[in-house]
């Protein structure tokens, strides 16, 4: 959990930098993404706790701290979902992150991971690698995005996206992101 937490918080304080090295680390602590981000880490942890009744009172934290994170900060990030390191939420309010994410992921404000609804889905996305979702983005459903991906705001995704793509508009137009610098030509 604390390597987990370490990788995340590499990113908040990356991004405080920007803002002058003077308190970067504080800026970055207190930020409501990384706070949210915490309370989830700390909530995979109590699922691996055993005996169950030994983790009992480890659930009550977790709950007492993420109901207030839901209601204060709009960030929604239940405990079985299953996130790598490296999680990033740049924005506040609105974010529902019901899925599963590899390492990296950036989502921005208003962004939606879940349940297709009505009883048509059983699943929820199943997000790769190094993608970033934008501003007011729904990824919903049985859905598989690929490593590398960037979904552009406000666009809804319900089919499968293959790697290093560009996702953008209601309507899912793709098209291939260029070479990255450390790919090569």
């Amino acid at each position: 959990m604390f390597e987990t937490l370490r990788q995340d918080f590499a990113r908040y304080h990356r991004v405080a930098l920007a803002g002058g090295p003077r308190l970067a680390r504080l800026r970055a602590a207190l930020t409501h993404g990384f706070i949210a981000v915490a309370i989830y880490r700390y909530g995979r942890w109590t699922r691996s706790v055993r005996p169950g009744l030994f983790a009992l009172p480890f659930k009550v934290v977790y709950h007492l701290l993420h109901v207030p994170t839901e209601l204060l900060f709009g960030i929604s990030i239940p405990a079985s979902a299953r996130i790598g390191p490296g999680l990033y939420i740049g924005h506040f309010g609105g974010i529902f992150l019901h899925g599963d994410a590899g390492r990296n992921l950036s989502v921005g404000q208003g962004v939606t991971l879940g349940f297709k609804g009505a009883g048509k889905s059983t699943r929820w996305p199943d997000i790769g690698d190094d993608v970033y979702i934008g501003t007011g983005a729904k990824v919903i459903g049985d859905v598989r995005i690929g490593n590398g991906v960037v979904i552009g705001a406000n666009t809804v995704v319900t089919k499968d996206v293959p790697d290093r793509m560009r996702v953008v508009g209601a309507a899912i137009r793709m098209s291939p992101l260029p070479p990255r610098e450390d790919e090569g030509a």
